[in-house]
């Protein structure tokens, strides 16, 4: 499982400032629990393990994009509706878990039942069928840091 990844990620972004210790918080188990309850199925752990570390509050990372604990029961339905306007063959399973929306036109999900570390896929407006974008969440999850502490730093440097 990638804990190690996942782990690896936080530390990146406290050290890049994104996402001072301060300014992160995570979810409790009971919290964690009541996904799950609400949405009928078992969380991977990996994704367990993400929302345990920044489930509540992850500094300026991914900001405008809806990911954290507060938002995650209407994710599902945005990204439903989406489907729906776009006409779009494709529809989320039971199995399916929607973990962020950004600014309503793509979204990202995984399979529950897909493993510890499930493949996350990508819908985007106007394309007919997801697709798979990493081979698993926290991989997912290292890749996101990384384009957020370049764009940070490109930034910084005024480009």
């Amino acid at each position: 499982m990638g804990v190690t990844e996942i782990d690896q990620a936080v530390k990146r972004l406290v050290e890049s400032g994104l996402a001072p210790r301060d300014f992160m918080c995570g979810c409790s188990e009971e919290e964690v629990n009541e996904l799950e309850e609400f949405f009928g199925i078992q969380l991977p752990e990996a994704y367990r393990y993400f929302l345990e570390r920044l489930g509540k509050s992850a500094g300026t990372f991914l900001i405008g994009t809806d990911f954290l604990f507060a938002t995650l029961k209407q994710l599902r339905s945005e990204a439903e509706d989406l489907l729906e306007t776009d006409n779009a063959p494709f529809r989320l399973s039971s199995r399916h878990f929607v973990f962020a929306v950004h600014q309503g036109y793509q979204f990202l999900f995984f399979d529950a039942l897909a493993g510890d570390d499930p493949p996350v896929l990508h819908y985007l407006e106007g394309e007919s069928e997801p697709k798979e974008v990493f081979p698993c969440f926290s991989r997912w999850l290292s890749n996101a840091v990384d384009d957020e502490i370049k764009a940070q730093e490109a930034l910084e440097k005024g480009e």
